[in-house]
């Protein structure tokens, strides 16, 4: 039931924003649960709290943006020789910098905890 209301939930709020750049619907769900996981488990105050997250995301950066900025943040503790490429350099310095800034935006926004704060513990 959590399931279908989720994603009628999300296609709604979808396009309800004209700002919003189109993601596809099956990241936009994979992001909704992983922030849930991350934040409690499912529940109907974390599904509103976690689509309210990804479509504030979707209003500051295309899809490949947030592809490649979500590549480089969950890549930053690879290890070995070619994960450097995920650890390393301007380009996902500045990648992992802009999208950490709009995740914390996001979970102000979207009364989540803010993640930049949870790593400072």
């Amino acid at each position: 039931m959590l399931v279908a209301t989720s994603a009628l939930l999300i296609t709604a709020s979808a396009g309800a924003a004209d700002e919003t750049h189109d993601y596809p619907t099956h990241e936009v769900v994979e992001y909704v649960f992983d922030c849930m996981q991350d934040n409690g488990g499912e529940n109907y105050d974390n599904l509103y709290k976690c689509s309210c997250s990804i479509d504030y995301i979707s209003t500051r950066m295309t899809h490949d943006e947030f592809v490649t900025a979500d590549t480089f943040l969950r890549g930053q503790g690879a290890t070995g020789e070619r994960a450097g490429i995920l650890r390393e350099g301007p380009v996902a310095e500045n990648s992992r910098d802009n999208y950490e800034g709009i995740l914390s935006a996001a979970a102000k926004s979207c009364y989540l905890p803010d993640p930049a704060e949870e790593e400072d513990d």
